[in-house]
């Protein structure tokens, strides 16, 4: 029998566990020793255990043999039942790092590489490729004997850390599975991704119905937190590194100094004194008058280079190149495209022939009518030859 935490999101789980198990549902009231009396499974969503009494009896129910599937964000207080095998729920929440189609709140993280344990010895259930979704939820902390089922993966923030956990006895039958999500398997989330897949793999464990996890198989290779300062506490609590300064006094012209720059004549007479010693004649210094050198280039006659007309660019708007690089046969076909709807057979005739390289002495006549008529009898006498020469 399980014991189930029935609420208004999870009919869609509380349906499936009972087609293949009976179900007693849980009113949230302090857990004992009689209400677990019966129960092989007790499944709990939130935050339930509330007193130590509680706890107590969960622990001893699972001494005797039983199941509990704790599905939680809440730390307090069920870290204080989970502290006796070695999982801890933390304080945050799991973010995804990349947009997914279909998923567009932040909390709804679509995990595709978070599988850390071999979920049974077939090929069918060692799918570490699957995928599902981590909704609302947060990490864990695993230390042995407890051991890591899902993790964040790479595309969530944390990275790479516990999102889901089990604990087995070793001299019982007693298990336990923590998920730091207690929206994975409701009624919004339970058919999306392979949620549906999990969820069977998770309550035949707890229910001994075929499925085994060997902690050894799985990965336990999780980097440790690191712990880094609160910058946006921190940014709030700036002090100076100037240190204090005396008050101004209140005659400011105490502050200026007048001797750092000045002029004296009191070094003239040494300098004086300097030109008998060296034996240099003393002059007053006088106005010397500048001189410039403006050397200039030499004169060369101006000769200029004719100016050549430029060759004018070639008429190419004029040239179609249609006439020269298209085969008669195609430029035919354009021309009775051209006078499908005309009936100027005359200049049809006469640019047909052109294009055929017939004249037939047309361009001695002056009539139109007359170069089409000579046109047609060189085209029929070229006919009436040619097939002379295929007799």
């Amino acid at each position: 029998m399980i014991l189930f935490d029935h609420s208004g999101k999870n009919k869609k789980l509380y349906r499936k566990l009972h087609s293949f198990a009976k179900i007693k549902n849980y009113d949230g009231s302090e857990l004992s020793a009689d209400t677990l009396a019966d129960c092989d499974l007790f499944v709990c969503f939130g935050s339930k255990l509330h007193s130590d009494s509680s706890v107590s009896a969960l622990k001893e129910f699972i001494d005797r043999g039983g199941s509990v599937s704790i599905f939680s964000t809440e730390a307090e207080p069920n870290n204080h039942f989970l502290s006796f095998y070695g999982i801890r729920i933390e304080e945050g929440t799991v973010v995804r790092a990349v947009y997914h189609e279909g998923f567009f709140h932040p909390k709804h993280a679509l995990i595709q590489n978070g599988i850390a344990q071999q979920f049974g010895s077939s090929a069918e259930n060692m799918s570490t490729s699957m995928a599902f979704v981590h909704p609302n939820g947060t990490t864990l902390s695993v230390e042995p004997p407890s051991f890591t089922l899902l993790s964040s993966g790479s595309t969530s923030y944390p990275v790479d850390c516990p999102v889901a956990a089990a604990w087995e006895s070793t001299v019982g039958r007693g298990r336990l599975i923590v998920v730091g999500s207690a929206d994975i398997f409701s009624d919004e989330w339970l058919e999306r991704q392979d949620n549906s897949k999990l969820c069977d793999i998770f309550f035949d464990f707890l229910l001994h119905r075929g499925m085994e996890f060997d902690p050894s198989l799985g990965r336990s290779d999780f980097e440790e937190k690191e712990c880094v300062p609160d910058i946006s506490s921190l940014s709030n609590l700036i002090k100076p590194c100037l240190q204090e300064i005396e008050p101004l006094p209140q005659d400011y012209t105490t502050l200026l100094c007048d001797d750092q720059f000045g002029l004296t004549m009191e070094h003239i007479p040494k300098v004086i004194d300097a030109y008998k010693t060296l034996n240099v004649p003393y002059e007053p210094l006088t106005l010397i008058e500048p001189h410039f050198n403006c050397p200039h280039p030499p004169l060369r006659m101006a000769t200029h280079a004719p100016t050549m007309l430029a060759q004018p660019s070639p008429e190419l708007e004029l040239f179609d190149l249609d006439d020269c690089l298209t085969d008669a046969r195609t430029r035919l076909v354009r021309l009775g495209g051209k006078y499908v709807d005309d009936c100027d057979l005359t200049n049809y005739i006469l640019e047909a022939g052109w294009i055929l390289g017939v004249d037939g002495g047309c361009n001695q006549v002056d009539d139109e009518e007359e170069k089409a008529k000579h046109v047609l009898h060189a085209v029929a006498k070229m006919i009436l030859m040619h097939s002379n020469e295929m007799r």
